[in-house]
């Protein structure tokens, strides 16, 4: 009987020292010059992915919340042009910064396009802008953000 009661002790005392925290995301804000991607709001879809870095450290539901912010959208460009040959890089980064529990979380995110051209112009000087390399970046945002969490 006595070992009975000191499994069940111990059994309590490790699922409670073994509970995550629970958090929820309460809102997503943008503060950079770019407010939209074509015609969506550039805080599509972040949401979802922050749930789901989240939730490979945290239990989603009722807890403390955290406020994720867009800080930042660069898209610098480096173009090489030798006799009609062209060879166009561009890298978008995107900053986020997570705040939780009164400390702020940032991470810096990097998607690289490459464009190759023959002979032909690009429209504007300017490589299109590709829906899946904005995600790409800020799912690496996101990611070193939430990494650096507590």
């Amino acid at each position: 009987m006595r070992n009975l009661i000191l499994f069940f002790s111990i059994l309590a005392v490790s699922i409670t020292a073994q509970a995550q925290q629970c958090v929820y995301v309460d809102s997503v804000y943008n503060t950079a010059k770019l407010r939209e991607m074509g015609n969506r709001d550039i805080r599509f879809g972040i949401r979802q992915i922050v749930e789901e870095e989240l939730s490979e450290k945290y239990c989603l539901g009722e807890g403390d919340d955290v406020d994720v912010e867009v800080f930042y959208f660069g898209i610098p460009k480096h173009t090489v042009r030798i006799v009609g040959v062209e060879k166009t890089n561009q890298i978008t980064q995107v900053g986020v910064r997570i705040y939780y529990k009164g400390e702020k979380y940032e991470g810096i995110g990097e998607s690289d396009v490459e464009v190759r051209a023959v002979m032909i112009e690009l429209v504007d000087n300017k490589v299109p802008f590709d829906k899946m390399t904005v995600s790409s970046a800020l799912k690496k945002a996101i990611h070193e953000a939430v990494s650096l969490m507590p």
